[in-house]
């Protein structure tokens, strides 16, 4: 992943105009969202929101809505699309949220969570549990490995250079998430429309204690 701001904003700006109908992973963010109770009193945060296609429904169902993303020109379109809607855009890397810190109690992330060194992906993970209160909930998605696939020995960070995963088997990525810091990780497969398998998680910040 070597792109920068202007690159997103180029991709954006190409995939402009109406989207086709969403994928059953994202429909699977949505089922969870909209079994959480008292969402009028909590904030909610699209982390890597792109397009924003979630925004009216995540605006529409809770208190606060955060919309995250490091594309400058797409931010600046998003909030005059959405300036009506009271959500708050705010243009960050992943890798560092700490105005959000403590601040969350719903993080959703669709493919957003990854990078091209392990250490990035681990960082975004700890940032992520960093934002949420406690029993705060990630929602995300992530490319998923073939299950006929063995299952790889777990990446251990060994520096800067070493690649990130760009995709999980189950038992891998509860391992990621439990080593950031998120606990009772629910994890299960759904298909994207262009076939291809992808994980959908929820995972809990909770204290050990």
């Amino acid at each position: 992943m070597g792109w920068g701001p202007e690159d997103w904003d180029r991709w954006l700006s190409e995939h402009e105009g109406p989207q086709p109908a969403l994928p059953e992973t994202v429909l699977e963010i949505e089922r969870w969202l909209g079994r959480l109770p008292s969402r009028d009193t909590k904030t909610v945060a699209d982390l890597g929101c792109g397009l924003g296609a979630r925004l009216p429904l995540l605006a529409a169902r809770f208190g606060e809505v955060i919309a995250v993303d490091y594309a400058p020109a797409g931010m600046a379109r998003l909030r005059r699309r959405y300036h009506n809607l009271g959500i708050e855009f705010r243009r960050r890397d992943l890798r560092d949220l700490c105005p959000f810190y403590g601040r969350l109690d719903v993080a959703v992330a669709i493919d957003s969570i990854l990078g091209p060194r392990l250490s990035d992906f681990d960082r975004m993970l700890e940032q992520v549990r960093r934002c949420l209160v406690e029993g705060g909930l990630l929602l995300a998605t992530f490319r998923a490995a073939p299950k006929h696939t063995i299952a790889r020995a777990m990446l251990l960070d060994q520096g800067e250079g070493t690649p990130a995963p760009t995709e999980f088997h189950e038992i891998e990525l509860q391992y990621r998430l439990r080593r950031a810091g998120l606990r009772g990780a629910a994890i299960k497969r759904a298909v994207d429309r262009e076939g291809r398998e992808n994980l959908v998680c929820r995972a809990v910040k909770r204290a050990d204690n």
